[in-house]
């Protein structure tokens, strides 16, 4: 934490520190993800912060105050959803700093710019809860999965956050219905007995690291879809853009691209660019075959085709090999340009023999 208060002090005109809780997650040591610090429970003395409470309704009717101006509206839309400075003692935390005009939110009267706002906010820490997933979570197994950036327990569709600015020495609490369609509800998260060792792609590392922090986010996509044939969908959409992020190209062509990274041998290559081509169209004997095709096409779910579920926890694992091995990579190498990478998957593909 001391590292977090040096850098606050270098620009305290700007620089606010952003504490939000995360639920579905147990984690027993702090540990730092790029910039972003995660902290169990009551490890922070956020008293120390001097968070300023929200009126609540209840208070106010209790004082007879029936005009209600719009700033105390905004207190108490916040207040209404349960989040307090108690809720972020009891949930683990994530730390970081982010950039912003304290005038204009203080400015603010209006709750749903605080929803903007905390929407804004969580996706910037879900970048390094892309990471934990993509380390310790499972395509087959939604049970492990930690809820969203600012969840906290029973929040449902709410999404909270406390905001310090070092210029006051004062934090302030801003919670709403951020959340904009769904949440993880099934099993009971994850426990993170050691800290993710992947390193976090971020925009100043170079380009083919915009490419793998966007397909980390896609990956995420996959794992907290409702259904198995949407996860699916998604998972091929991934795939796409992985094999071929600038442009659009027919998947005849994109498989091998997909395939280097994952085959030891020219063998196995051939036989993951099969696999590929069966994950989207494949024709035999006048009969389609193909996964995406059925589903998209001919209205199948993914239950149809592959009733054992079995089957289908063992399809998603073989394509999460898949999507790592390619994400891994791109980590890897998150220095090169675009054209420098292609001229990567070429070279995979020379010591493979199938160029």
């Amino acid at each position: 934490m001391d590292e977090i208060f040096s850098l606050l002090k270098e620009n305290p005109v700007n620089n606010r520190l952003v504490i939000m809780p995360v639920t579905r997650l147990l984690i027993h040591q702090p540990f730092s993800i790029d910039r972003f610090h995660f902290f169990p429970p009551g490890e922070l003395d956020l008293r120390a912060l001097r968070p300023v409470p929200n009126k609540t309704l209840e208070n106010e009717i209790a004082r007879g105050n029936n005009q209600l101006d719009e700033q105390t509206l905004r207190e108490i839309c916040s207040s209404a959803t349960g989040f307090d400075v108690e809720v972020l003692e009891s949930n683990v935390l994530i730390v970081f700093l982010y950039q912003m005009n304290w005038h204009d939110f203080l400015s603010v009267h209006d709750h749903n710019d605080d929803i903007e706002l905390i929407k804004l906010l969580s996706s910037k820490a879900e970048k390094a809860l892309d990471i934990i997933r993509f380390n310790f979570c499972r395509l087959d197994l939604s049970d492990t999965l930690p809820g969203l950036a600012g969840s906290f327990l029973g929040s449902e569709e709410y999404l909270g956050a406390m905001l310090y600015t070092p210029e006051h020495h004062e934090s302030y609490l801003i919670a709403g219905a951020a959340v904009e369609c769904s949440i993880v509800i099934k099993g009971l998260g994850l426990e993170i007995d050691s800290p993710p060792t992947t390193q976090m792609p971020t925009p100043e590392l170079g380009e083919v690291s915009l490419i793998a922090s966007h397909g980390l986010s896609l990956l995420t996509d996959a794992m907290t879809a409702s259904n198995e044939t949407t996860k699916f969908i998604r998972l091929m959409t991934l795939l796409e853009f992985l094999a071929s992020p600038d442009e659009y190209q027919i998947w005849k062509k994109l498989k091998g691209q997909i395939a280097c990274h994952s085959a030891n041998t020219k063998a196995e290559y051939l036989n993951i660019s099969k696999r590929l081509k069966y994950f989207s169209s494949l024709v035999e004997n006048g009969i389609q075959r193909g996964l995406r095709t059925l589903i998209v096409h001919h209205g199948k779910f993914l239950a149809d085709i592959h009733p054992s579920q079995d089957d289908r926890k063992a399809l998603f694992l073989e394509i999460q090999d898949y999507v790592s091995c390619v994400l891994q990579d791109m980590i890897n190498n998150s220095t090169l340009t675009w054209q420098e990478y292609i001229s990567r998957r070429e070279f995979l593909k020379e010591k493979l023999g199938v160029s």
